[in-house]
């Protein structure tokens, strides 16, 4: 139990709990066959993740797609007139602006590319110098690396070879990708994109979490971290490890298992009872409010995950989940 309230550093992922938009999977959008393009591909990351290849970051998912980007003439401007008509999750604004009252400290951890969050940082309060996210500098890139305008007929022809995959066939998805990846790809000029990207996600949210801990002076038990998908889990048990407060945010099950407690909600307020308890009492308070909190039809529906399974926490999820993110909470 806690003297009084403790200052936190409560650190957000971004799609997910402060917006509904999957920014990449929209971005592939502006491409024909785009989103199917990267509904492979994001499967792709998902296995990859699974099987623990050496290097890989759940999330790369944003580096497997910038080729074809490049290919397609995509643009920084693109990515943040896409961002533009992307809609906040009801309450984020109220929630970040409630927490920021009560002295803690918010900021951003995200897998997403940096027009698009920043542009929802901008919208529900957070400062820039508070966000960390992906680079996309894809016109600089593509001004420097000699030798991409030749690629791009390569590109479309991969890109052509993909889509002929069928998206539920995981061992051909997984053994073309491969191939195309790690084998031809580093080749060619458009390669340099992938060694030259360092996307925000697994245990690179850990690491700009830990720099977030120090610029501002807090330990991993002042910490509540945000988060609902596969980029999302290792900060999500690094926090709960080292005794923070770890909230799966109407998550999947790539998250669920990570978690310290799981909130299903329509409105991302229903975190702040939670804060609030772990801020004045710690783990216990935050045990306590979920036990005597009775669940509501419409949420919120708050779940302690903590060594229990989370088979019902994850049907309630998922219905919320479907409910805000549509066919984006389908992806992992």
């Amino acid at each position: 139990m806690r003297a009084g309230s403790v200052r936190l550093l409560v650190a957000f992922d971004l799609e997910g709990p402060l917006s509904t938009q999957d920014n990449a999977y929209e971005v592939m959008g502006l491409i024909e066959g785009g989103h199917e393009l990267f509904e492979r591909i994001s499967r792709y990351d998902d296995l990859l993740t699974l099987e623990g290849r050496e290097g890989y970051e759940p999330g790369d998912t944003l580096s497997l797609i910038l080729p074809f980007l490049l290919a397609h003439g995509i643009t920084e401007r693109d990515i943040a007139l896409v961002s533009s008509s992307a809609d906040i999750v009801p309450g984020a604004a109220e929630c970040v602006s409630g927490l920021k009252e009560k002295g803690h400290k918010v900021v951003i951890i995200s897998t997403s590319y940096e027009p698009h969050a920043l542009s929802i940082a901008e919208r529900v309060g957070v400062s820039h110098e508070d966000v960390a996210c992906t680079p996309a500098p894809l016109e600089r890139i593509a001004s420097q690396v000699k030798g991409v305008e030749d690629d791009i007929a390569y590109l479309l022809s991969w890109e052509k070879r993909i889509l002929d995959i069928p998206l539920e066939d995981d061992e051909q998805l997984k053994r073309r990708l491969d191939g195309f990846y790690w084998d031809e790809l580093p080749k060619r000029p458009s390669g340099e994109l992938l060694s030259s990207i360092k996307v925000v996600g697994g245990e690179r949210k850990v690491t700009a979490l830990r720099n977030f801990m120090e610029r501002y002076g807090f330990e991993m038990g002042d910490v509540v971290s945000i988060g609902d998908s596969i980029t999302d889990f290792k900060m999500l048990r690094a926090t709960r490890d080292g005794g923070g407060l770890a909230i799966v945010f109407n998550g999947n099950q790539y998250a669920l298992p990570y978690g310290s407690v799981g909130v299903a909600s329509s409105n991302l307020s229903s975190i702040i009872p939670l804060v609030e308890a772990f801020s004045q009492g710690g783990l216990t308070a935050v045990k306590e409010f979920i036990n005597s909190t009775p669940d509501l039809p419409d949420g919120p529906v708050y779940h302690w995950l903590i060594g229990e399974c989370i088979d019902e926490a994850l049907s309630v999820h998922k219905r919320f989940r479907e409910l805000l993110r549509g066919r984006a909470a389908k992806l992992g």
